[in-house]
């Protein structure tokens, strides 16, 4: 009876930890030029492997599950380029020639920080909006812009955003609102001034059930 305990409680811990394994762990990229224009249509492949994507007119490109141990090759007019991960969790890399094998490549903290929704950028077919720190310019919070500036969104005295209109009686609609990566429950506790930019996803599947009601990113200077 003992060991029949024993083994339910092994699988009662491995079970989350086996779950959080077979999550997809992001890893983004920007491949640019020396004028910090994307290079598009880049193949990005793993070394060793048949994992691949490409780079997007902007030079972006995701892939998830990326070991330090992993290489990636870069195939350029038929060169070759190969850019060894390390500790990175995210890469920009700046060619000086696209005909040569000089580049260099760092680390990008707001690239991590984008998360996954950016890893399946290219594969996303839900509504978003963005705003820029030029949009908001004129405005004195950053609550008044959000309702000006972009259709079907409603920001609520509270500082909450609803974004896909009233779907639960019960539960909450608001949608969740990040600032640098961290969840924050107001709109109102955000200086305009401070903002860089703001991208409203309609569709936060990327998020879990927390995503289920849209997704504000606010980035700040």
């Amino acid at each position: 009876m003992k060991r029949f305990l024993w083994t339910i409680a092994f699988f009662l811990v491995a079970l989350p930890a086996l779950a959080q394994n077979n999550e997809a762990v992001p890893f983004n990229g920007l491949l640019v030029d020396m004028t910090g224009k994307g290079i598009k249509n880049v193949k990005v492949e793993v070394k060793n492997t048949n994992r691949y994507t490409r780079t997007d007119k902007k030079g972006r490109f995701g892939l998830t599950n990326i070991t330090p141990q992993d290489t990636l090759v870069f195939t350029i007019k038929r060169l070759t380029h190969e850019v060894e991960v390390g500790d990175a969790k995210s890469l920009r890399i700046v060619m000086a020639d696209e005909n040569t094998d000089d580049w260099k490549a760092s680390q990008d903290d707001e690239l991590v920080d984008f998360g996954y929704m950016y890893v399946k950028r290219r594969e996303y077919t839900g509504g978003a909006s963005g705003l820029t720190e030029e949009n908001l310019s004129g405005f004195t919070n950053l609550a008044e812009a959000i309702n000006a500036l972009v259709p079907n969104v409603t920001v609520s005295s509270d500082g909450s955003v609803n974004i896909r209109g009233q779907k639960s009686l019960m539960a909450s609609n608001n949608a969740l609102i990040l600032m640098n990566n961290q969840e924050i429950g107001s709109v109102l506790d955000v200086n305009i001034y401070d903002v860089k930019s703001v991208e409203i996803l309609k569709d936060g599947e990327g998020y879990g059930s927390r995503g289920a009601n849209g997704v504000i990113i606010i980035r700040t200077k």
